[in-house]
C-alpha cells in the first residue's frame, strides 16, 4: 500500500518507523551506506579520542515520577580528562571541550530502537564526519568520526540527524554542547571556570505521569513543535547562585521550533559577546536577543555593582505569534486539542547574588579579528533559494529532500564563495512562517535583510553581527548570506532547523567538488 506524507502525519510517524516501513529514503537496518567510514583509520593519529554512546534512561525533571529519556554519555579514551564534562543535574549529553588544531576521533554507538547518527553542528569537517542521515547506523553498530578542529573558538553543539526522526530524538533528550577554544579567545581574558555559565534552552511538554509528549499532530508537524515548559539544561526555572563579579553566559536554543525573545526582566541591557561562530569583533549592547532554534549566543553579565541578595531574572518576553508563525484564537490546534504557541512568555532562570566578591573585570575593546573571507565579495555568484509551502508540504529551493539528490545549482567548488538569497515566501492559510536556515560545513556572514516586517516585535533582537551557521528568515524577508564554502569535497546539507520542517523534507543536499 502506498502511503503519502499527509497520511503518514495524520496516523503518526513513530508507528511506521517502529514497524520498519521504508519511508522516502529511510535507510534500512541492514544498510551498508557509509560502512567504509565506520572503522578507525590507521593513518589518522588523534590527539583526543572519545567514546560517545546513546541509549534509554530516566531523569528527575519534575517533582514525582522520573521521566524516560534518550541520552548521550561518553568517556575519554585518549586526551585530557576535561575534554568531557557533565552538565550538573542534567540528562543532556556531556559538554565536549576541544581546542583548535586538535585531531579528534569519536566512536559513536547506540542501543536505541531505531537508527541514529550524530551531527557536529557548526563544525567544518569532512563529509564523512558531518553526520549526514545516509550514514545512520542501527543499534550495535559503531560509527567512527575523525577530523581536525579548524573552527575558531565558539559555542557549538551536537545532536542526532536521522532522516524523519531528528525531531523525536532531540525532543527525547539527545543533545549536548561542544565548546572550542583557541589562543585568540584566551587572550581576551573573558570569565571562565566557575564564572562560565552554560545554558541549553529547550521547551518541552509532559503528560500527567511526567513523560515527554511527542509526536505532535499534523498541524504541529507543519508549524513546528512548541512546549509549555522551558527547561535550562533539563531543569525548569533554575536559580543559579552567583557572586558580585562578571560572568560569561553561553546560550544554545536547543528547542525543536521555539523562537525566544530573551531579556532581563528588570530592563538591564544585554552585553553580547558572540554568536554561532564565536566572539564578535567587539561587544555590543542590545535591549533583548531573538534566538532561533539551533542558534547560540554569548553574553557578559557583570554583577559587580549588585548587592548581595539581589536577583536578576532572565525571561523570554511575550511577542505576537504572527511574527514567526500562525495562530488560531491564541492557541494552536494539535493532535490533542489546543497547544501553546510561539511568543508565550516564560521565566527562564534567575541569577541569585548570594555573596560578595571583590573581583573587577574590564571588557577588552576588541574581542577577536575576522579573517579576509568576512569582507563582502561583489563578484560572488548569486543563487536565490525560496522557502515555500504548497500542497501541505514545505520546500527549500523549490525542492524537497532526496537522500543522495543534488541539483546543478546545488553544486559548488571547494573553497569558493557564493551569495545565497534566502527568500521567505512560505505561508499557511495566508500567514507567513519564519524559518531558521542552517548550512552544514561552514560558517557564513549575513550581508543584509530586505523587506523586513516593520511591525515585528522580534526583528530588533535579531543579531547578524558575527559568523553564523543558522539564520532566522522572518516572514516576507529576503536575507542575503555570503558563504565561503568548505575546502572538503563531499555531500552536505542545508535545511530549516525547525526540526519538524526538516523531518518533513524541508532539507536539501549541496555538493562540494574539487
Amino acid at each position: 500500500m502506498e502511503i503519502d506524507r499527509r497520511d503518514l502525519l495524520r496516523l503518526g510517524l513513530g508507528t511506521f518507523v517502529a514497524a520498519g516501513t521504508a519511508l522516502n529514503g529511510w535507510p534500512s537496518r541492514d544498510s551498508t551506506l557509509g560502512a567504509a567510514q565506520r572503522a578507525a583509520s590507521a593513518a589518522f593519529t588523534p590527539d583526543v579520542e572519545l567514546a560517545l554512546t546513546a541509549g534509554a534512561g530516566e531523569a528527575r525533571i519534575l517533582p514525582g515520577a522520573p521521566t524516560q529519556v534518550w541520552r548521550f554519555s561518553g568517556r575519554v579514551i585518549k586526551g585530557p580528562a576535561a575534554t568531557l564534562q557533565p552538565l550538573p543535574d542534567s540528562y543532556l549529553g556531556p559538554v565536549i571541550r576541544l581546542k583548535r588544531g586538535q585531531k579528534v576521533r569519536i566512536r559513536f554507538s547506540h542501543t536505541l530502537s531505531e537508527p541514529s547518527i550524530v551531527h557536529w553542528h557548526g563544525l567544518d569537517v569532512p563529509d564523512a564526519a558531518d553526520g549526514h542521515p545516509r550514514l545512520a547506523i542501527p543499534a550495535g553498530a559503531e560509527y567512527v568520526y575523525e577530523f581536525e578542529v579548524i573552527n575558531r573558538a565558539g559555542t557549538y553543539w551536537y545532536h542526532p540527524h536521522p532522516h524523519m526522526r531528528t525531531g523525536p530524538q532531540v525532543n527525547q533528550g539527545m543533545a549536548g554542547m561542544l565548546i572550542v577554544s583557541d589562543d585568540e579567545e584566551a587572550a581576551a581574558g573573558l570569565p571562565s571556570g566557575p564564572q562560565e555559565l552554560l545554558c541549553v534552552l529547550q521547551d518541552r511538554r509532559f503528560d500527567a505521569k511526567n513523560q515527554l509528549v511527542y509526536p505532535p499532530g499534523m498541524m504541529e508537524q507543519e508549524l513546528g513543535f512548541v512546549g509549555d515548559r522551558v527547561l535550562v539544561n533539563g531543569r525548569e526555572r533554575p536559580t543559579i547562585p552567583v557572586a558580585t563579579r562578571a560572568y560569561r553566559m553561553r546560550f544554545l536554543n536547543g528547542s525543536n521550533a521555539r523562537v525566544y525573545k530573551l531579556a532581563w526582566k528588570d530592563g538591564t541591557p544585554m552585553t553580547l559577546l558572540g554568536t554561532d561562530g564565536g566572539l564578535l569583533e567587539r561587544a555590543t549592547t542590545i535591549p533583548f536577543l531573538t534566538l532561533a532554534p539551533a542558534q547560540r549566543a554569548e553574553l557578559l553579565v557583570d554583577l559587580a555593582g549588585r548587592a548581595a541578595g539581589d536577583k536578576l531574572e532572565l525571561v523570554s518576553a511575550e511577542y505576537p505569534t504572527r511574527d514567526v508563525s500562525m495562530t488560531m484564537g491564541g492557541m494552536m490546534m494539535g493532535g490533542g486539542g489546543t497547544q501553546p504557541v510561539q511568543g508565550s512568555p516564560f521565566s527562564i532562570l534567575t541569577l541569585d547574588v548570594a555573596r560578595r566578591e571583590p573581583a573587577r573585570f574590564r571588557l577588552p575593546d576588541r574581542l577577536s579579528t575576522f579573517h579576509d573571507s568576512w569582507r563582502p565579495k561583489t563578484d560572488a555568484p548569486v543563487r536565490t533559494v525560496p522557502l515555500s509551502f504548497r500542497a501541505m508540504q514545505w520546500f527549500i529551493g523549490g525542492r524537497q529532500f532526496e537522500m543522495d539528490g543534488v541539483a546543478a545549482d546545488e553544486t559548488v567548488a571547494a573553497g569558493s564563495t557564493h551569495v545565497w538569497e534566502l527568500t521567505n515566501t512560505s505561508g499557511m492559510m495566508g500567514t507567513p512562517v519564519a524559518h531558521p536556515i542552517h548550512l552544514h560545513g561552514r560558517q557564513f556572514r549575513v550581508l543584509d535583510r530586505r523587506n523586513s516586517p516593520a511591525t515585528s516585535a522580534v526583528a530588533a533582537g535579531v543579531v547578524d553581527a558575527g559568523w553564523m551557521d543558522t539564520v532566522l528568515v522572518l516572514p516576507g524577508e529576503t536575507v542575503r548570506i555570503q558563504v565561503p564554502f568548505t575546502e572538503f569535497p563531499g555531500l552536505y546539507l542545508y535545511h530549516c532547523h525547525i526540526l519538524e520542517h526538516e523531518d518533513m523534507g524541508m532539507m536539501r543536499n549541496f555538493r562540494v567538488e574539487r
